[in-house]
């Protein structure tokens, strides 16, 4: 048995190390602007509905108010619904729009790990540092959604990074360097604030690529008759992460468009016993991940049709297919094919334009990357990835044609193909022609002449980088300020 490769190693904690200090800075960067942006902006909701919600006590702490103050910065369109139905459930037909997986979540750590009954946390309480605590409940939910966000995105950027390793893409040398620019990238989502408050994006993006990355385990090249134990617990698993993603938010769904890779390879595969057995392992992965869509309309169905609390069952209950969340997204904010189509939304499909080019493009390309195999394992590999790319190609055609388009901006960060092929664009064939002198001396390098290194020349990758950093500050104190888009 050959002995371990310690400095490939020891180069990837390195690199996480650098990554994690990329973080916590663009993290620290972000709450400050969050913190410092002017006003409750347009819109007074998060002022009145933390108001509503605090008991009158004693006068707050310098601490609390900070706490407090940076709570009312990130709780903001709809980290509103977010923070309420966490607490109380679903009261309203319309919050049944937001992932029942997050909330659900969002409660049960408030309550397990800050103790939201009755004081903000375990350690806020009268003989703590912090005496006489006033923060409510509501408090808790939203420290609850600021703590998931930003375990989940540091989770998620080790995931992708991790993934890069996986794929079968180029070579040695060109995948260590995609994947920490990948990562990076990741960090600096455009996403931006919304990957720091009691938002869904982290928790998504962070259980998408779990499943993709435990998918990745799985030999892509291999036969179903070839699948043995572990790749068929990896079929599980990652049904699991994306079931649970799709729970979080809707879209999660998309991602059984991968298993598509296991049909192609089902015209590879001889049919007898053990691929009669994969492919039961295929149908119950698909099942977990459409399950996540069906439970949380179950449980809506249960109170809106089966038993109405008012006695006349809503009208979505007759529909053939009988689902509150296209219910609600019709009717209160009239989402559907071309709807959204209007001259006063030009200005919002300008703003999303750059991003349903990146997904589009780089999904195209994706199939493309340089595989290094034989010509038949190319094409293995190249369906492979056109499989994990067509998620987000879904995504944008249907941010594009039927929901809120400008969204695409925050949500496309979920989906891990768009970062790695600019990542890969961006350090081929750069990276191949580095010295074995600069390979050693790369885990010395600080975190922005790293990624300064990749960007020596102008190119459309380097100016989606900048564009992504630039948005997010501008988007950060724009959100923070209740101001639009969103």
């Amino acid at each position: 048995m050959a002995p371990p490769d310690r400095s490939t190693s020891s180069l990837m904690l390195a690199d996480i190390k650098v990554l994690a200090g990329l973080f916590v800075a663009w993290k620290l960067l972000l709450l400050c602007v969050a913190y410092i942006s002017p006003g409750p902006g347009y819109d007074t909701s998060t002022t009145l509905l933390l108001l509503r919600a605090q008991s009158a006590q004693s006068e707050n702490t310098l601490l609390e108010d900070l706490a407090k103050r940076l709570a009312s910065k990130l709780v903001r369109w709809d980290a509103l619904y977010f923070v309420s139905v966490a607490q109380r459930g679903y009261v309203f037909e319309q919050e049944w729009a937001w992932g029942w997986g997050y909330t659900k979540f969002v409660g049960l750590v408030s309550n397990g790990w800050f103790g939201a009954s009755d004081s903000m946390v375990p350690w806020l309480n009268s003989t703590s540092v912090l005496p006489g605590s006033s923060l409510s409940p509501l408090y808790a939910q939203a420290y609850a959604g600021v703590l998931i966000s930003h375990v989940a995105h540091s989770l998620s950027v080790i995931m992708l990074y991790k993934l890069v390793h996986q794929l079968p893409i180029m070579d040695k040398k060109q995948r260590h360097a995609t994947a920490f620019l990948a990562a990076s990238m990741h960090i600096f989502s455009s996403a931006g604030m919304f990957m720091s408050a009691p938002y869904s994006e982290s928790l998504f993006s962070m259980l998408n690529f779990a499943g993709i990355l435990i998918h990745a385990r799985i030999p892509w090249n291999s036969p179903l008759e070839d699948y043995g134990a572990s790749s068929l617990l990896s079929l599980l698993s990652s049904g699991a992460c994306f079931g649970l993603a799709t729970t979080v938010r809707s879209n999660g769904i998309f991602s059984g468009l991968i298993y598509f890779h296991h049909v192609y390879m089902l015209l590879h595969s001889r049919i007898n016993i053990r691929t009669m057995i994969t492919i039961v392992f295929i149908g119950l992965s698909a099942m977990m991940i459409l399950s996540g869509m069906l439970f949380p309309q179950y449980m809506a169905y249960q109170d809106f049709c089966a038993r109405p609390s008012d006695g006349e069952p809503r009208p979505w209950c007759s529909r053939t297919l009988p689902s509150v969340y296209s219910w609600v997204q019709e009717h209160y904010w009239n989402v559907g094919f071309l709807r959204y189509w209007t001259l006063s939304n030009i200005p919002l499909f300008l703003l999303a334009l750059p991003m349903l080019y990146v997904l589009v493009g780089t999904g195209l390309i994706a199939p493309t990357l340089n595989i290094k195999s034989s010509a038949l394992q190319s094409k293995h590999a190249s369906v492979y990835i056109l499989c994990l790319a067509l998620p987000q190609m879904l995504l944008a055609l249907l941010a594009l044609t039927t929901f809120h388009v400008q969204i695409v901006n925050r949500i496309a960060t979920g989906y891990p193909i768009w970062y790695i092929v600019l990542a890969a664009t961006m350090v081929s064939p750069m990276d191949t022609k580095r010295s074995d002198k600069t390979a050693t001396s790369h885990r010395a390098d600080s975190s922005i002449a790293k990624i300064g290194s990749y960007m020596s020349k102008a190119s459309t990758q380097e100016l989606m980088f900048r564009g992504m950093f630039m948005y997010s500050i501008i988007q950060g104190g724009l959100y923070a300020s209740f101001m639009p888009p969103a």
